[in-house]
């Protein structure tokens, strides 16, 4: 690939970003589960908390990131030092086993879950800095190849991740520490290519308003107002509703996954490896189609479709603990996960108001947070009392309603954007 690119190349920089820090996350997030489990001997309740944790950290960090970002005079340079912060994080990680602490497992889960403290103000000024710089008619084509390009990177990474810590005593924790504290590259390397943007080009580029003057006055009075705005959008509360109801199936059967397959199928670090590496050459495969045919028939009836093949997911995993067999649901099932990471985010970009966005996607991530401490909670809960395969059911049944809701919503949006097409024809 060229390096010589202009400041304004805009999307080949934010592909670069994204691979840098899908290296990071590949990583840790792949990792992290048999790292407790195997390493650090966690229990069934801190894998819970390993998901829910920092969803409950998400929500109370998504306002302040919103109002900070509003008093910001770059999302970039916002961003930029948010996710510095947040890669710091895994440093710490990786040194907890060398700490005097009784509770090593607990306090990686709660470090997991306090870097998304400055994880959410990146997340939130990246959505917001990205859905300027894109144009609307590019967004489905760029996001469908930058998450083909992105889930490739993720999946090389974990493959070689998995097959380095397979050499190694699946419950040695010196081998894990090793490859987390070399994530410390890759995040440098992930900011400077993000501060290499140009925000210059963006359709809501302009400079905000110097902190105490009187535009920021009359900015902040109006900001106040966004989220009344928000509660009369009759299109948005109820695609928003559709979508936190399918991550609450979605999110419940997380922590799971990963217990039934470390702790039930006994899968060592070059399988877990092998199940990410499944499922992520499947997305590869597939974002471009699931792009082409949410351009054809719209995101909403797209993402329907989607959410059906998610809903097979729990109870073809817990058919068989033969890891050929759950290597091949994992084949099958990143066909549809390519198309819900892709469409969610379009759905919500198109449901929102462009002068509010960047405040309308924060009100949706922070009710999101809510759902995902609540939803895995809820799985723990269900595995605890009822038994494995009975919780995986409910998550089947959960998103199999999800994708029913999203073809309704899709249905009724179809016919109220006719319906006010011909009204305007007709005036």
């Amino acid at each position: 690939m060229n390096w010589a690119w202009t400041s304004g190349d805009n999307e080949r920089l934010s592909i670069w970003n994204g691979s840098f820090a899908m290296v990071s996350m590949s990583i840790v997030n792949g990792f992290v589960a048999i790292y407790l489990l195997d390493g650090l001997h966690a229990t069934n309740g801190q894998m819970g908390l390993l998901s829910s944790l920092p969803n409950l950290v998400n929500l109370f960090s998504m306002l302040a990131a919103a109002a900070m970002l509003r008093r910001s005079r770059s999302k970039k340079r916002f961003c930029a030092n948010a996710t510095m912060v947040s890669r710091s994080f895994y440093v710490f990680i990786a040194i907890v086993p060398w700490l005097p602490i009784h509770n090593a497992a607990l306090l990686v889960v709660w470090l997991v879950a306090l870097t998304r403290v400055p994880q959410s103000f990146g997340d939130l000024s990246w959505q917001a800095m990205i859905g300027d710089l894109i144009r609307p008619e590019r967004r489905s084509n760029f996001f469908s190849e930058r998450n083909r390009i992105l889930t490739l990177v993720g999946l090389v990474t974990t493959f070689l991740a998995g097959l380095l810590l397979q050499q190694f005593d699946k419950h040695a924790t010196a081998p894990y520490q090793a490859v987390f504290l070399a994530t410390v590259f890759f995040a440098v390397m992930e900011v400077l290519f993000l501060l290499k943007h140009d925000e210059s080009t963006g359709e809501a580029s302009a400079i905000l308003p110097e902190p105490g003057s009187a535009t920021a006055s009359a900015t902040k009075q109006s900001s106040q107002m966004t989220w009344l705005r928000a509660l009369r959008d009759k299109r948005f509360l109820i695609v928003v509703g559709a979508l936190l109801w399918f991550n609450f199936g979605w999110q419940m059967s997380w922590p799971l996954f990963s217990i039934y397959q470390i702790t039930t199928a006994h899968a060592p670090a070059m399988w877990v490896g092998m199940f990410t590496v499944a499922n992520s050459l499947s997305q590869v495969l597939s974002f471009r189609w699931w792009g082409r045919m949410a351009e054809r028939h719209g995101n909403g009836k797209m993402l329907a479709l989607a959410a059906v093949g998610m809903a097979t997911a729990p109870v073809l995993t817990i058919a068989s603990t033969n890891m050929y067999y759950l290597l091949l649901v994992n084949l099958f099932t990143g066909v549809p996960v390519a198309g819900t990471t892709l469409l969610i985010f379009n759905y919500l970009l198109e449901v929102s108001p462009e002068r509010d966005r960047t405040a309308y996607i924060s009100y949706y991530n922070v009710v999101l947070s809510v759902i995902g401490f609540a939803a895995p909670e809820v799985g723990i809960f269900f595995l605890g009392h009822i038994g494995m395969t009975e919780a995986m059911w409910i998550s089947t049944t959960l998103r199999l309603t999800g994708a029913i809701l999203f073809w309704v919503v899709a249905v009724w949006l179809g016919t109220r954007n006719r319906m006010q097409r011909e009204v305007t024809y007709s005036a």
